[in-house]
């Protein structure tokens, strides 16, 4: 394996591969609010593993030193798509967190053939899934004031500690804090208005990775993407918000490597165990597959007849 500095548009990050082998697929990797690629450093090599090319990048507004609060959500969609459409062959999209919002607009644009797949990990749902705060989330929020005034936001390490490092060793959690930078202003107003997805107009395979224990984005929300999108949607029942560097993340990492190597739309769509009233894509799954096109399958969920 090997790596090498990249510009891409606005954007730079580093890009990783397996040598001397053609890679089946690119897999651009973009990262959450106050994070960095640093993150998926742990991925890289399971990536490259399954002849995929990574390329992280550096999100909008995230370059250490060089903070931006005029950043918008679709300021980050546009550079992102910009990247997407200066790289040859299939793309896949793996977006994290506030990321995985960008990766959802990205994916519903017309113009991006390219675009082969989509991995959304513990991502930010659209404005279609309601969202409610809970007593952790209310008390490390206050910060948040900041953003509404056009200053940027920086948590202290408590409230990420606590929210989304819970998981994390102790150690990990602490550097990864360190390595954090400021939340620009925009993109915080904008995470808390979360925009409206055109779930229609996604067209490409979508996979949603989430993990039991995330206290930033509760898992019983963001697996209502899998009704929304049809998508494939897939719980680690010993992760939180940040799996890439969590004991037993790397778990995760391999699945998804596989998926990317070969996007793949979910067979089973409907879970007995959620109503029909809790899934935001129940009328639009009704009206594309219809009710006797479903059937059981062995494990007593609802399966399409594809």
């Amino acid at each position: 394996m090997h790596g090498s500095p990249i510009t891409l548009g606005p954007l730079t990050g580093l890009s990783y591969a397996v040598t001397d082998e053609v890679p089946v697929a690119t897999v651009v990797m973009t990262h959450g609010l106050g994070l960095g690629p640093w993150i998926f450093d742990p991925w890289l090599s399971v990536f490259a593993a399954w002849k995929l090319h990574v390329i992280t990048l550096t999100m909008p507004g995230h370059t250490p030193g060089q903070p931006d609060d005029a950043i918008t959500l679709k300021a980050s969609a546009d550079a992102v798509a910009d990247a997407i459409r200066g790289i040859s062959g299939p793309v896949v999209l793996l977006g994290h967190s506030m990321s995985g919002l960008v990766a959802q607009m990205i994916a519903a644009r017309p113009d991006m053939q390219g675009l082969h797949g989509v991995v959304l990990v513990c991502p930010t749902p659209p404005g279609q899934v309601r969202m409610t705060l809970d007593a952790g989330q209310l008390r490390h929020g206050l910060p948040l004031v900041r953003a509404l005034l056009g200053r940027s936001v920086r948590p202290n390490y408590a409230g990420y500690r606590e929210l989304g490092m819970n998981q994390m060793v102790e150690a990990d959690a602490r550097n990864a804090f360190d390595a954090s930078v400021p939340w620009p202003a925009a993109l915080v107003r904008d995470f808390l208005r979360r925009p409206h997805i055109d779930s229609a107009a996604i067209t490409v395979p979508m996979v949603v990775a989430i993990g039991l224990h995330d206290r930033v984005l509760p898992w019983q929300k963001v697996r209502l993407l899998g009704d929304l999108y049809e998508a494939v949607v897939w719980r680690y029942d010993d992760l939180g918000h940040m799996p890439m560097m969590e004991p037993g993340g790397i778990r995760m990492g391999r699945d998804l490597a596989r998926w990317c190597a070969a996007p793949t739309r979910p067979q089973v769509i409907e879970s007995e165990g959620f109503g029909p009233s809790e899934g935001v894509g129940h009328l639009l799954r009704r009206a594309r597959r219809g009710e006797l096109m479903k059937r059981r399958s062995a494990y007593g969920q609802k399966k399409t007849a594809r």
